[in-house]
């Protein structure tokens, strides 16, 4: 799978969102490359990565975080502040559920944890979500594209940035990301995971800010924020905001760790390029 590393310091690595590569966090590497080690990746089934394999949909989002964590280990990463939005952060979710002991923190933003309803108003607020794999078999990307366009109109460059993954998603692959994703049920199983996680929203969707902070809930050791005037994905609608968020919470994690590399003692040192 495709992954790249530039600058030096403690290792944060992005994991892009549905269907987008590892452009989407371009505005925080370059911010963030003269602090930190910044990893970026296209997971597999996007960007410059294979497609994915015929698979189960539950066992996408297990094959593609094993598949980055191998990635990292190839790279010399042991332990990791894992940054992840939408998709993305379902997948950060995936890695400390499945690889622990990579997670130094994780900052997860305009993501979900669990699919399921808890109340029938909510049952159909979510609906959207469940059709979206039928709406990608059967309309024409480029009227998904001009949608997309028009809903991002408070933000036309990401916006953009949105239409032109769409457009360049492989279709198979995008179906089948999105089909695994609708089908996560993971708030039970983080009640037992003590990662440090920074749980960040846009204020744009009432939805996307209760989903959010049902996973705030649920993990015994996080913060929640909600980030002003923005939307999925914030990397691209707020993008200075958001790439402040996570230096600050970085950096707050390096301190508290008391280690240069922001590496737990006796855990190994992350490693730098």
């Amino acid at each position: 799978m495709f992954i790249e590393s530039v600058g030096r310091g403690p290792t944060v690595v992005f994991i892009p969102g549905l269907g987008c590569d590892h452009t989407m966090y371009a505005p925080q590497v370059e911010a963030l490359r003269d602090r930190f080690r910044c990893v970026s990746l296209d997971v597999p089934g996007t960007g410059r990565s294979p497609s994915l394999p015929d698979l189960r949909v539950d066992d996408v989002l297990t094959h593609q975080a094993d598949a980055i964590a191998g990635a990292l280990r190839g790279l010399g990463v042991e332990r990791a502040h894992l940054v992840g939005i939408s998709y993305g952060g379902v997948l950060v979710q995936t890695l400390m559920l499945r690889h622990g002991a990579l997670a130094a923190s994780a900052v997860i933003c305009d993501s979900l944890c669990d699919t399921r309803a808890r109340t029938v108003p909510e049952w159909f607020r979510l609906a959207p979500a469940r059709l979206q794999p039928l709406a990608l078999r059967l309309a024409p990307a480029r009227t998904l594209a001009a949608g997309i366009r028009a809903a991002y109109g408070k933000w036309p460059r990401a916006g953009e940035a949105m239409a032109r993954a769409l457009l360049a998603a492989r279709p198979r692959d995008l179906i089948l990301q999105r089909r695994a994703v609708n089908a996560v049920h993971y708030e039970r199983l983080l009640r037992s995971c003590r990662t440090p996680a920074l749980c960040l929203v846009g204020d744009h969707s009432a939805l996307a800010v209760e989903m959010m902070r049902r996973t705030h809930e649920a993990l015994a050791n996080s913060e929640f924020d909600v980030i002003a005037d923005s939307f999925d994905p914030s990397s691209l609608c707020r993008p200075e905001e958001f790439t402040r968020r996570v230096g600050q919470w970085v950096e707050a994690r390096c301190r508290r760790i008391g280690d240069a590399d922001g590496v737990e003692p006796g855990r190994g040192a992350a490693g730098g390029s």
